[in-house]
C-alpha cells in the first residue's frame, strides 16, 4: 500500500507524445524477439528453472517435525534473509560487475549446495535438530542467491532495445517464474516413487535409519538437478559485451520468435491446469 503514493509522487518521467500504435508495437516486440541472442537467453530462464528448481518433496515436513520451525521464527528470519540479500546485491554493485556471469552462477549454485547440505544432513541425521540451526541457511545462503539473481537481470538490461526494456524484462521473468511448476511437476513424479513415502507424516515420526537416509537420497536427487543445470549455462552470455555482440550479429529469424511465444503459452497452460 505504501508504494503506491510514493510511485506516484516521488517518480517523475517526462510525457511523451504517442509515437505508434499499439498494434506498431507489438510488431517492433515481435521483431525483437526473433533475435538468436534474445532466444538463447529466454531458452536458459525457462529451462534452467525447470531443471535447477527441482526440489525434494519432503522439506517441508523436515522442517515441521525433525526441525520443528515454527512460523513466528521463519518470518523473522526471512525478514533478516531480506536485509542480508539486499547486502548481496551491494557486494555486487562494489565488486563483482565486471565478473563472468557464468563463473558467478556457476560458483554461487556450488555454494549454495554446499551451504544448504551442510544444515539438511545434520538434521536428517539428527547430528543437531533445532529450529534455529535450521532457519540459519535461509540467512546464510542470501548472498550469494543475490548474486545469482543479478546476473539474469544484467543480461536482460543488456539485450533490451530502447523502448522495449519493460516488455523484456516482463518477458524473461515470466518464463524464469513458469520454470517453477514444472520443476515442482517433476518433482512430484520424481520424488513420489521414493519409499517409504516422504509425503506420509508417520516416517517422520517413526524416523527409522531406513526413512534417513530416503530423504538424504531424495535431497542428493535435488543438489544433483541443481548441478545439472548448469549445463545450460552455455545458453547464457559471460558478461555485457558478449551479450550486446550476440544482439548485433547473431541471425534473426521468425522461428525464434514462434518458440518463444508458443513455448510462454504452452507452459502457462501447463502451470495453470496442473
Amino acid at each position: 500500500v505504501p508504494m503506491i503514493p510514493i510511485s506516484w509522487y516521488y517518480i517523475q518521467e517526462s510525457r511523451k507524445p504517442a509515437c505508434c500504435s499499439v498494434r506498431r508495437y507489438l510488431g517492433d516486440c515481435y521483431t525483437m524477439l526473433q533475435s538468436k541472442g534474445m532466444f538463447y537467453i529466454a531458452l536458459y530462464c525457462f529451462a534452467h528453472g525447470s531443471i535447477g528448481d527441482i526440489n525434494t518433496t519432503a522439506s517441508g515436513n523436515v522442517a515441521k517435525y525433525w526441525a520443528k520451525v515454527h512460523n513466528m521464527q521463519a518470518a523473522l528470519f526471512g525478514i533478516v534473509g531480506a536485509g542480508i540479500f539486499a547486502l548481496g546485491l551491494w557486494i555486487v554493485k562494489r565488486y563483482l560487475l565486471h565478473v563472468c556471469w557464468r563463473r558467478i552462477i556457476a560458483g554461487t549454485t556450488v555454494l549454495l549446495v554446499a551451504i544448504d547440505s551442510i544444515f539438511t544432513y545434520c538434521t536428517v541425521y539428527d547430528v543437531l535438530r533445532d529450529q534455529y540451526f535450521y532457519l540459519g541457511e535461509t540467512v546464510v545462503v542470501m548472498v550469494p542467491a543475490a548474486a545469482r539473481f543479478l546476473m539474469t537481470t544484467f543480461a536482460v538490461v543488456e539485450i533490451s532495445q530502447p523502448g522495449k526494456e519493460g516488455i523484456t524484462y516482463g518477458l524473461m521473468t515470466t518464463l524464469h517464474n513458469l520454470g517453477s511448476p514444472v520443476a515442482q511437476a517433476t518433482s512430484n513424479i520424481i520424488f513420489g516413487t521414493f519409499r517409504p513415502r516422504l509425503s506420509d507424516a508417520s516416517n517422520y515420526l517413526k524416523d527409522t535409519p531406513h526413512f534417513r537416509n530416503t530423504v538424504a537420497l531424495s535431497y542428493a536427487f535435488s543438489y544433483a538437478a541443481g548441478i545439472l543445470a548448469l549445463l545450460l549455462l552455455p545458453l547464457f552470455p559471460s558478461q555485457k559485451e558478449e551479450t550486446r555482440h550476440r544482439q548485433e550479429t547473431w541471425p534473426r529469424k521468425a522461428v525464434y520468435a514462434k518458440c518463444i511465444v508458443a513455448g510462454t503459452v504452452v507452459a502457462w497452460i501447463y502451470s495453470v491446469t496442473l
